[in-house]
C-alpha cells in the first residue's frame, strides 16, 4: 500500500507544470513596431528608430537596461532616472512573463510570450499595445556582453554619422 501511495504521489507531482527558472537570464529586444511617444525615456534613438533594450531577471525581479546617449557617448546603463531604477517583481506562467514599469509619465504593462520571445508594452489596462519588440534570450554573462557590444556598435555608428555631417 505504501508503494502504491508513493507512486501515486510521484505521478501527481510530475503532472504539475514546472516553469523554467529565468533568474540570472536576460533578454535583448529590438523594436519591430514602436510608437516613439511611448519609448522608454533613457533609450537612444537614431534616425527615428529606438535602440535595443534589455531586461535582466535576477532574484525574482526584473531590471531594464538601455543604450543611452550621454554627451557624445552611447553607453549601457540601467535607467538614468534614479526614481525609475527600482527593479520590479515579475509574474511567471507557462505561457508568459509579466511585469509593470513606470516611467516619468506613465505606468506600462510588459508581457513576454515565452514561446516566441515577443514582448508587448501595453498601457496599464492592457487595452492597447504601444510597442512591440522581438527578443533574444541569453544567460547572464552573455546578456551583458551582448548589451555592451551593442553600445559599441551604436557608438561607432554615431561617430560615423557625426563625421558625415561635418
Amino acid at each position: 500500500m505504501k508503494i502504491l501511495l508513493l507512486i501515486t504521489l510521484i505521478h501527481l507531482l510530475q503532472s504539475f507544470p514546472v516553469f523554467a527558472n529565468v533568474n540570472g537570464k536576460g533578454i535583448i529586444c529590438e523594436c519591430t513596431n514602436c510608437k516613439l511617444d511611448h519609448i522608454d525615456p533613457s533609450s537612444y534613438i537614431q534616425n527615428n528608430k529606438p535602440s535595443e533594450i534589455g531586461f535582466h531577471f535576477k532574484n525574482d525581479k526584473v531590471a531594464i537596461y538601455f543604450l543611452s546617449k550621454i554627451g557624445d557617448t552611447i553607453k549601457l546603463s540601467e535607467n538614468i532616472d534614479i526614481s525609475l531604477r527600482k527593479k520590479k517583481k515579475y509574474y511567471i506562467s507557462e505561457e508568459e512573463i509579466r511585469w509593470t514599469y513606470r516611467d516619468s509619465l506613465n505606468v506600462y504593462s510588459y508581457i513576454l510570450d515565452r514561446k516566441t520571445l515577443s514582448l508587448r508594452k501595453n498601457n496599464i489596462t492592457n487595452t492597447e499595445t504601444l510597442n512591440f519588440r522581438q527578443c533574444s534570450a541569453y544567460p547572464e554573462k552573455k546578456f551583458f556582453e551582448n548589451m555592451n557590444q551593442l553600445s559599441f556598435k551604436h557608438q561607432d555608428n554615431y561617430k560615423k554619422n557625426s563625421i558625415n555631417k561635418i
